[in-house]
């Protein structure tokens, strides 16, 4: 594939963090060296994928998720993308910028082709870039934009100028992997915000969506990079049709792979998947692939003066050692995955490998009701409210922590909404006692903690609802490219821990399944999501 070119830094190198990887990791299939355009396998007329969950919005500019991030990459552009897991600046790959220099610590310049335009023939310019960055930052669903992101300006016709605030470990690969390069008159011509249809540069085009059912999309005949040795690799266009469908039942999506309904399930839940997968090997008839998830799934408390939570530390730690998180990583996935041993995933680049080797509050009951007994809170006549969503079967994890408090004398009841609910009360302090959090990693163990603990993106507080100056000054400290080592990121992990101010329960392992011979090598985008346009077949 054709490689990021290495920056143009006017008097300046990128700061890289000794002693880390900074370089691409990746789950899932492997990248060749071929020119990103061609593809040494066959080409089909159309692919069906399964999606165990909806996507919610496409609009350019709308509410992250699993499932619109596993779309997404299909059929918008941006500057440049990681495509595989983690990549730093110099490994990621142009798509729109032919260029990016680095100016100072703050600054970059992108420069833009200049023949780029959407499939409504609008030409694209540095204004509409800066349009869409600062219309995707006042949005205020990417907590990287409004916390770091200062201002996108045009320079010139094809020069865009990016200026952050402050620049964590990650940030500006952030921006220019998020941030979609569209037609601001294509945008406001489309009378809805793009929310059905979006208008794109990119090499294929939603034809039709139906919402919480199925997305169409289909090849670009008129994209605009047509030097094939200028494309990135998820520009690829093996497939003429793509289809992405919901199946949310395990059963069900389970059937669709077995009837043909589908070519490809994305993901397979765990307990549907003995059909197709046994002893750590496909089935005759299938091919499975296993991905490392990037997610993480997590306890918060909540620590404002709304929940008894934020009295004691050893309440908190006496559920944390009541929950036992091996029945909570069955109850999501048959056990497939791993527990953790820190609030942190171990596909981190930046993660310490001796969190591994310590007590990370192992399940003990002993322990959780002698803790409950020092934190001298009497939780007689109290019940605790534990929010979560259906996603992931978080609920059946909410009813295993529902039964372990139960065990040491802590009522409670479960708050199961669906997920647009769920991302409101999850911000209203009196809406929930703890909360089942899902937080993923685009590269270290700074990423998901900078979305919840760092308090510039919530006024002076953490997403649970902390106000603590020093975990603060840690949470900067392990995000500075000049400070972020393994000490740094070590010392806020212990605090955080210290202060049982989360707990990281499990991350789970993803199956991809699809029918023998339709797929000749997969191709993923940050090693998790298939890309079916760069699939050989």
């Amino acid at each position: 594939m054709k490689k990021f070119r290495k920056i143009v830094a006017i008097g300046l190198t990128v700061a890289m963090s000794v002693g880390l990887l900074s370089g691409c990791g990746s789950s899932g299939g492997s990248s060749s060296d071929k020119g990103a355009g061609s593809s040494s396998g066959g080409t089909v007329d159309k692919v069906t994928i399964g999606l165990n969950d909806n996507w919610n919005d496409i609009s350019p500019f709308g509410t992250m998720s699993a499932m619109r991030t596993a779309i997404m990459y299909n059929f918008y552009e941006y500057a440049a993308v990681r495509k595989d897991f983690g990549c730093s600046l110099e490994d990621m790959e142009l798509e729109c910028a032919k260029e990016i220099n680095k100016v100072d610590d703050l600054t970059y310049d992108v420069v833009f082709y200049d023949n780029i335009k959407d499939a409504a023939g609008n030409e694209i310019t540095a204004e509409d870039y800066a349009w869409s960055a600062t219309e995707m930052k006042e949005a205020g669903n990417y907590e990287k934009l409004t916390s770091y992101l200062d201002s996108v300006t045009a320079k010139d016709t094809y020069t865009a100028e990016i200026k952050l605030s402050d620049n964590p470990l990650g940030t500006i690969e952030y921006i220019l992997n998020i941030v979609p390069v569209i037609s601001k008159k294509a945008y406001e011509d489309s009378g809805d915000g793009m929310t059905t249809k979006p208008v794109t540069t990119a090499a294929y085009q939603v034809k039709e969506m139906i919402a919480g059912s199925t997305i169409t999309l289909e090849k670009n005949k008129d994209y605009w990079q047509t030097d094939d040795s200028k494309r990135s690799s998820v520009s690829t266009t093996n497939v003429d049709t793509i289809v992405y469908k919901v199946v949310t039942e395990a059963s069900q999506m389970a059937t669709a792979i077995q009837t043909g309904d589908i070519d490809v399930a994305q993901y397979m839940d765990t307990t549907a998947i003995d059909p197709f997968y046994a002893n750590g090997k496909a089935t005759n008839g299938y091919q499975v692939e296993q991905l490392n998830s990037n997610m993480m799934f997590t306890v918060l408390p909540n620590m404002s003066k709304d929940s008894i939570l934020s009295t004691s530390k050893e309440l908190r730690e006496a559920i944390y050692y009541a929950i036992n998180a091996e029945d909570c990583l069955k109850a999501s996935c048959g056990g497939y995955g791993e527990t953790l041993s820190a609030m942190a995933n171990p596909l981190s680049g930046d993660y310490v490998e001796s969190w591994k080797d310590r007590d990370y509050y192992n399940y003990n009951i002993e322990t959780a009701k002698q803790k409950l007994k020092d934190s001298g809170v009497d939780v007689s006549g109290k019940t605790l409210k534990i929010l979560t969503q259906p996603a992931f079967n978080l609920d059946k994890v909410a009813e295993v922590i529902q039964a372990a408090l139960q065990e040491i004398g802590i009522n409670s009841k479960i708050v199961n909404v669906e997920d647009a609910l769920y991302q409101t009360y999850k911000t209203d302090s009196k809406q929930f006692d703890l909360i089942l959090d899902i937080k993923g990693t685009d590269d270290y163990c700074t990423f998901p903690w900078s979305l919840l603990f760092d308090n510039r993106s919530f006024d002076g507080q953490t997403a649970n609802f902390i106000k603590d100056d020093k975990l603060q000054e840690l949470m900067e400290k392990s995000l500075s490219t000049d400070t972020h080592n393994e000490d740094s990121v070590n010392e806020f992990e212990t605090y955080l821990d210290e202060n049982a101010y989360a707990y990281g329960l499990f991350t789970r392992a993803n199956y991809i399944v699809a029918k023998s011979g339709k797929i000749s090598k997969f191709a993923y985008f940050s090693g998790t999501y298939i890309l079916p346009g760069s699939c050989e077949y």
